[in-house]
């Protein structure tokens, strides 16, 4: 799911006059973990913050500068990793991976079909893209590799509501960021009542 073609499919069905503005939200099966419920540590890991993201097999790592800045908002509301730039104490490398990008290519399709003629207050639609989110912590010569978590971003057109109680964003990469987000945060939760964080 490419932001900027989100962005577009927007743009393009609000000026065609859909009676609704296009908006985004996030969905995962795990729970939302609030930064309070993981236990600061009192000597933070000073962390370099090193982040990929995938589109499929094919790496996009100088394309995606929203999957840095939220990895590293997000690993700071932990209060167990702070990033810094040195790396003294070791590096976390985030890795954000879409595993269908043809989701976008869906929202441009059914954005077309809809300014062909459909009467757009009457026309709903939703593309949604899974992405899975990994980290691995490296430090002392010790690497934490837990499994990737899943996150779904959706965002829907014209009369396709989203789903009750969920926070809706009008900008997909702020949707991105806040999916990438609840996955660190639920991340360093879990290694945390693994006893696998801090890492020894």
């Amino acid at each position: 799911m490419n932001p900027k073609l989100l962005l577009t499919c927007a743009a393009a069905v609000g000026l065609a006059g859909c009676t609704t503005p296009p908006t985004a939200y996030v969905t995962h099966q795990f729970a939302t973990i609030e930064p309070q419920q993981i236990v600061a540590a009192q000597q933070p890991l000073r962390l370099q913050v090193v982040t990929r993201r995938y589109r499929g097999e094919q790496l996009y790592d100088d394309a995606s500068p929203w999957v840095y800045t939220g990895a590293v908002a997000a690993l700071k509301k932990t209060r167990v990793i702070q990033p810094s730039p040195q790396g003294e104490d070791g590096k976390v490398l985030v890795v954000v991976k879409e595993l269908d990008p043809s989701a976008g290519d869906t929202a441009r399709g059914a954005a077309r079909g809809a300014l062909g003629g459909l009467t757009l207050g009457a026309v709903g639609f939703t593309s949604t893209g899974e992405f899975d989110v990994s980290m691995q912590i490296t430090t002392n010569g010790k690497v934490v590799a837990p499994p990737p978590v899943r996150v779904d971003v959706s965002i829907r057109f014209g009369s396709a509501s989203a789903p009750p109680g969920l926070a809706t964003y009008r900008d997909a990469t702020d949707a991105l960021k806040q999916a990438l987000s609840d996955a660190i945060l639920w991340t360093v939760w879990d290694l945390q009542k693994q006893g696998l964080m801090p890492v020894q």
